[in-house]
């Protein structure tokens, strides 16, 4: 197995072992989030597979921040990561992220990198550390700033307006959510919610909201799969708009019943999770690309 391929094998492991668990998925989280994960030094924003790590680094020892670097990057603005306890094992104290290069020319070793037209992408593993993990001036500052977001982000107006401003046709009424798709001839293109009294606690309403939206998007992108996969993207596409969003994610699957077709495709293939978070990615920033214009670039490529 080269190196890349046994990068993204570990990754979809490392998913997969989540999924087969229980409990809430990589993706999900049941509080809300002190914003979407971003690289503590340059401030730049981590995208696709890579928000699924951090999800699961941050499930694995309870961490509250959102904010992430190197090593090195910690000690460049004078902070030091702490020491990492006897209880974990060697080399899981961090969160390992992926940073794709784009290579113009064909590499020799084919199979090392994934075609895109007349480009490659190489992976590369980097070990970053939450700011939980870290002491120092710069790291203090930096969870205070996190504990004033969280208390900001006590009401939905942000929801209500990133929705609005999509100008999908939204309809309320009736026992189901569902996207209809446009049809020739035929009533079409709209999102069908049952009415915000009928859902037991807000953040399931915007959510669902968002997981029809991104079905919305999907011929809007030029997106094609399956139905079991386009229900992943919408998914995790939910997840990460209600994140960007400051809205807490629901704390159950809402798709049990594609669960075990995912595990089965992601233990088949290591590139699946990377190309549906990549969808997803897109389809959340195209979503809240009606209501902002996102100055920042990601931290990484997303897919692989």
């Amino acid at each position: 197995m080269t190196k890349q391929n046994a990068i993204r094998q570990h990754i979809s492991n490392e998913i997969v072992t989540a999924l087969e668990k229980g409990g809430v998925p990589p993706w999900k989280c049941p509080w809300s989030m002190s914003g979407p994960p971003a690289n503590a030094a340059t401030g730049r924003r981590y995208s696709g597979v890579n928000v699924l790590l951090i999800a699961l680094h941050r499930q694995r020892f309870g961490l509250l921040s959102s904010r992430y670097a190197t090593f090195n990057q910690w000690q460049e603005i004078g902070c030091r990561v702490k020491a990492r306890p006897a209880s974990v094992p060697s080399g899981r104290w961090g969160c390992n992220v992926i940073f794709c290069k784009p290579v113009a020319k064909k590499s020799k070793d084919a199979e090392d990198c994934d075609e895109r037209g007349s480009q490659y992408l190489v992976l590369r593993n980097f070990t970053v550390f939450s700011v939980d993990q870290v002491e120092g001036e710069a790291a203090d500052r930096l969870r205070a700033e996190t504990a004033r977001d969280r208390a900001e982000f006590i009401d939905f107006a942000p929801a209500e307006h990133a929705i609005a401003a999509t100008g999908a046709d939204i309809r309320h009424g009736g026992e189901k959510a569902f996207y209809r798709r446009p049809v020739t001839g035929a009533d079409g293109d709209y999102v069908q919610m049952p009415e915000k009294t009928r859902f037991t606690r807000e953040r399931d309403y915007y959510q669902t909201v968002l997981h029809e939206l991104a079905h919305w998007s999907e011929h809007r992108l030029g997106w094609t799969g399956t139905y079991a996969e386009g229900e992943l993207r919408a998914e995790i596409s939910s997840c990460f708009a209600a994140t960007d969003l400051g809205l807490p994610h629901g704390d159950r699957l809402n798709s049990t019943s594609y669960l075990a077709h995912w595990l089965g495709e992601m233990k088949a293939d290591p590139r699946y999770i990377f190309r549906v978070t990549a969808d997803a990615s897109r389809a959340a920033n195209y979503l809240l690309g009606f209501s902002c214009q996102q100055q920042e670039q990601p931290e990484e490529v997303a897919v692989a």
